[in-house]
């Protein structure tokens, strides 16, 4: 028998001020259906971290930061090259995925990627930089 697990997708305000104003201004007619592609994917983290689409980068306990990719709808390039990235906090017990960041990879200022969303959770997601002592 086959238990499917959904997860609860809640967008920090962060996330929605800084960045998906951008891509909704940007993608206008097409940036709803993106939106709710990300979001399907998400609900569905745990089969999706089984493919080159969703990079779990901090793990600790019960809950980890994954960078995953993707694509803009009807944009016929692949999650990869299109450059797309979103960081997000997962906590496996109360199966909740948090949208910390989401954001091209042009959009980053800094000449390494990494550091500049480390930093960006540091400064403006606290409560989740403090369960990753290391960040």
């Amino acid at each position: 028998m086959c238990i499917k697990t959904y997860y609860s997708v809640l967008v920090c305000e962060y996330a929605k001020k800084h960045f998906i104003k951008s891509f909704e201004k940007k993608y206008k007619s097409v940036w709803n259906k993106t939106f709710e592609t990300i979001e399907n994917m998400l609900s569905r983290i745990e089969i999706f971290s089984k493919t080159s689409k969703v990079n779990k980068i901090h793990m600790c306990d019960s809950w980890y930061i994954a960078k995953c990719e993707f694509n803009i709808e009807w944009i016929r390039i692949s999650t990869h090259a299109s450059w797309n990235r979103i960081i997000v906090y997962v906590n496996e017990l109360t199966l909740e995925v948090k949208i910390l960041l989401i954001y091209a990879k042009t959009d980053v200022a800094w000449t390494n990627e990494t550091t500049w969303w480390e930093q960006e959770v540091k400064n403006n997601h606290k409560e989740i930089a403090d369960l990753f002592p290391w960040l």
